[in-house]
């Protein structure tokens, strides 16, 4: 439950969803665990639970930390960071492996592959690269607490200038291909330093410049294998984000569109007051798979948050299947009031803020 709930929340500050994404594997899945500790001490692993990893001490920041903050682009480093760890749970389990920040990819090094890249394009262009930025995520073994896997985010913008300066948009299957080739630029450099450890490369496709709630999308998987130098198998993921309510998802799923609305109509008639309601979901292969729901109103008590938050609750179970984890966000419009997340297994939590 601890770890549904962390799930639940960790969107909470950008009011945005949580990612519960299933990858390719690099590995045969293993049984053992190492022993864990028994009591709250000072130790050199820090265990989270049995769904997250537990990591090594001292903690060692990321080597390309600072790196977005002079890009013109939006990356929602939530999304892109807990996506990078769904993705890895299938390739390196967490009971055999430790997490930490990636160590081997130097902020030096992104930014000659980002220049490399840009200088790459057709003569007379500006501005054509699509790399904005490269994430390691580090995977250690846990009986001798090696590197024993990787995981790259590499996070690619479809947008480019063409030799006129007309800005130009690459379609999506044209920015596949151009991010399986810089990726596998990317593996060849990194195989000099790290000749026999796993990779799980995943292509990232930042939002558009005008979107501030709905993040970017993974759009492929490719996986490197110990003995490989390049990458022998790529995927398609077919992952979605779309605002509620919208144009957008009322042209493209008008079932949830319609649940959605259902669900504004209901809770407005309920509170007989302004509640402001934003939805964020997530499509796998066409299929709801979560929405977020974010509800702002002046609330005069507690007890008002606590009917509001259970009628709401009753309402997205009537409204949607059991198959769509559900986070809902309470909230005035300068502090949380109360959460609850229903989950696709196990049971639903919520929560009261009392300050």
């Amino acid at each position: 439950m601890k770890a549904k709930f962390l799930t639940g929340c960790r969107y909470v500050a950008a009011f945005l969803l949580a990612i519960a994404v299933s990858g390719c594997s690099l590995l045969p899945g293993g049984k053992d665990k190492s022993p864990e500790p028994t009591a709250p001490s000072l130790s050199e692993v820090v265990e989270v639970s049995e769904d997250y990893y537990g990591s090594i001490t001292p903690y060692k920041p990321n080597q390309t930390r600072g790196m977005l903050s002079s890009a013109r682009y939006r990356i929602d480093f939530s999304h892109l960071e807990l996506g990078l760890m769904e993705f890895a749970r299938d390739a390196f389990p967490t009971s055999q492996y430790y997490f930490q920040e990636g160590q081997v990819v130097k902020k030096e090094q992104v930014t000659r592959w980002i220049a490399q890249e840009k200088a790459s394009g057709t003569k007379g262009q500006q501005k054509n690269g699509i790399l904005v930025h490269v994430l390691e995520h580090d995977y250690l073994n846990k009986k001798d607490k090696q590197l024993a896997g990787m995981v790259l985010g590499l996070s690619v913008s479809p947008n480019y200038q063409d030799a006129t300066g007309k800005e130009m948009v690459y379609t999506q299957q044209e920015l596949q291909a151009k991010g399986q080739q810089l990726a596998a630029s990317i593996v060849a450099t990194l195989r000099v330093s790290t000749p026999n450890v796993p990779m799980l490369i995943l292509l990232y496709q930042v939002p558009e410049a005008n979107s501030s709630l709905v993040p970017g999308h993974f759009i492929m998987s490719g996986t490197v294998g110990a003995s490989e130098s390049a990458v022998s198998k790529w995927q398609p993921i077919e992952e979605e984000f779309f605002l509620f309510p919208s144009a957008d998802i009322e042209k493209k799923y008008p079932q949830q569109s319609l649940q959605y609305d259902k669900l504004l109509r209901q809770a407005q008639a309920y509170f007989g007051e302004y509640v402001g309601m934003t939805g964020v979901g997530r499509f796998m292969d066409g299929r709801l798979t979560e929405l977020t729901i974010t509800a702002t109103a002046e609330y005069d008590s507690r007890t008002e948050v606590l009917q509001f938050t259970q009628y709401a609750a009753g309402s997205i179970n009537q409204l949607f299947d059991k198959s769509v984890h559900v986070n809902l966000y309470v909230q005035s419009m300068n502090k949380p009031l109360a959460i609850y997340i229903r989950p696709t297994s196990g049971e639903p939590y919520m929560h009261l803020y009392r300050q």
